[in-house]
């Protein structure tokens, strides 16, 4: 899938669509979120902003798109009042941030995506931050949890200031259709590759994933399951009311480690999984995601989820 920075109306759009809900990594701000009012002011606007950014990069990252209202966590539509950018610009947006953040955060790139009538709307990608904490502009420091930022507690300002002491592991999933679709059936393959984004070599890493069992009631790999001592096993689970394929990989003991900056294809052209669409599970695409926990070394476990794709 796309970086939110490269994200365009129609991918905005398709969030709407497919109700895409809020989550850790995810927030939808409408227009009235930046625009003072007599019962806001622009201090409070600052620091809400200062407030919400910094929250994401003291967790695991994430993206706010300023322009999209929401109800109980679901987006609803385009702010019907979008921003003018002679107004509200993406450079007093930008200022806001690295004014009113300590220490500033690097890598957060604001997107406009302009719509009709030259009026836009505003994607902000914040990465996670390996030189945080960062405070926000009441002099506290906020963490994403779920849907909101919360007060960070002593042992997490500590987690953070150790990120640049360990790997920082990250998946990157690609979705492709399979030649294989016919009918009312289709077919689609996923890749997965571990990256690490930290400053510190993994020695032993692995990944957790839970694929929905009503997309893979015969569940398919091409790959071999043991690759000693990279090893891979799966099992059936049940979470939450859902039943699960559980796909584990490990790295233990092994020669092979993954340095900062580099990749490791754990699913591949030549080691894919599979999973099938038809009438039957078809309503639940939007709703079930693939979920994922990864380990390294000292790294705390990260966990997250991604929906299904079925549109290439």
């Amino acid at each position: 899938m796309k970086p939110s920075y490269e994200w365009t109306e129609e991918d905005v759009r398709d969030l709407i669509k497919h109700q895409i809900n809020e989550s850790s990594s995810l927030e939808y701000k409408a227009c009235d979120a930046l625009r003072a009012t007599p019962t806001k002011s622009r201090d409070k606007i600052i620091s809400e902003v200062s407030k919400d950014v910094s929250s994401f990069a003291n967790a695991n990252g994430g993206t706010i798109i300023y322009g999209v209202t929401e109800k109980d966590h679901y987006p609803r539509d385009i702010d019907e009042n979008p921003f003018d950018p002679n107004v509200i610009s993406k450079e007093w947006l930008e200022d806001i941030i690295d004014s009113n953040i300590k220490k500033k955060i690097n890598g957060i790139r604001i997107t406009p995506i302009y719509l009709i009538n030259n009026k836009v709307l505003y994607v902000v990608y914040i990465p996670q931050s390996l030189t945080g904490p960062h405070q926000a502009n009441d002099f506290r420091y906020y963490q994403r949890r779920n849907f909101k930022a919360e007060p960070m507690e002593d042992y997490q300002v500590r987690d953070v200031m150790n990120r640049f002491n360990y790997p920082i592991l990250e998946p990157k999933f690609k979705f492709t259709k399979s030649i294989q679709s016919d009918g009312t059936l289709h077919i689609y393959e996923i890749r997965l590759s571990l990256i690490n984004k930290g400053n510190v070599t993994a020695n032993n890493f692995g990944i957790d994933l839970y694929f929905p069992a009503s997309f893979m009631s015969n569940y398919q790999t091409n790959y071999h399951i043991l690759l000693s001592p990279n090893y891979l096993t799966c099992d059936n689970i049940r979470q939450d009311g859902v039943d699960y394929i559980r796909l584990k990989y490990r790295n233990y003991g092994s020669q092979f480690v993954l340095f900062p900056n580099e990749s490791f294809p754990l699913l591949n052209d030549k080691r894919y999984l599979i999973y099938k669409v038809n009438e039957d599970n078809y309503g639940q695409l939007y709703l079930l995601r693939i979920k994922w926990i990864l380990y390294a070394d000292s790294m705390p476990p990260k966990n997250g989820e991604i929906p299904f794709r079925n549109e290439f």
